[in-house]
């Protein structure tokens, strides 16, 4: 016997589609969807002052993004399990190579369970990442940040100011990036 669409016994199963389909529309953690605008567009810019960053790296060396101030920093949070994160890793370890003789540089935050570090340890050694990877499996890293999705990434400048935000991956060549990265390398 088929339901009336408007009764109460669809509803919990209407409300769990919908669950779903805006958990399908990007990699999230802790059930949270990628931030948009009222556009749909990715929000890129913040300008202000970087929420704390403290944290233990991958290798059980202490980081903290204040003792960073001076350089330009890209902040990017991502899990093992999301696809767009992977997809993205190459292309931010060629910015950190590239730009770091400029004072530059890539910092990871990895979202995953505290179980995956061997999982977050394989896929660091796997992309070759040079740049330090903070491990956050329960969030107290970035819980000032806003994160609602991953991949996320901020650009922090010299002084210490958010200046861009991506809500998504970092695709090679990506002009609204490097303009910003630029624009906060200039910036004495």
């Amino acid at each position: 016997m088929a339901r009336a669409q408007g009764s109460s016994r669809s509803r919990p199963l209407g409300l769990g589609m919908l669950a779903l389909t805006l958990l399908g529309s990007a990699c999230e953690g802790k059930g949270r969807g990628a931030a948009k605008d009222d556009a749909g567009a990715e929000r890129s810019a913040a300008t202000a002052t970087a929420p704390a960053l403290v944290g233990k790296t991958l290798d059980g060396a202490s980081f903290n993004l204040a003792e960073h101030r001076g350089e330009v920093v890209l902040v990017n949070v991502w899990a093992t399990w999301c696809a767009p994160c992977r997809e993205e890793l190459p292309e931010l370890r060629a910015l950190h190579e590239r730009l770091g003789p400029r004072g530059f540089t890539v910092v990871g935050v990895s979202e995953d369970r505290r179980a995956a570090v061997a999982s977050v340890r394989q896929m660091a050694a796997d992309f070759r990442l040079p740049y330090p990877i903070v491990f956050d499996p329960e969030g107290d890293a970035i819980e000032g940040w806003k994160v609602h999705g991953y991949p996320t990434s901020f650009l922090v400048d010299r002084g210490g100011a958010v200046t861009w935000r991506r809500d998504g991956i970092v695709r090679p060549q990506d002009d609204e990036l490097g303009a910003a990265i630029e624009a906060a390398l200039a910036a004495r």
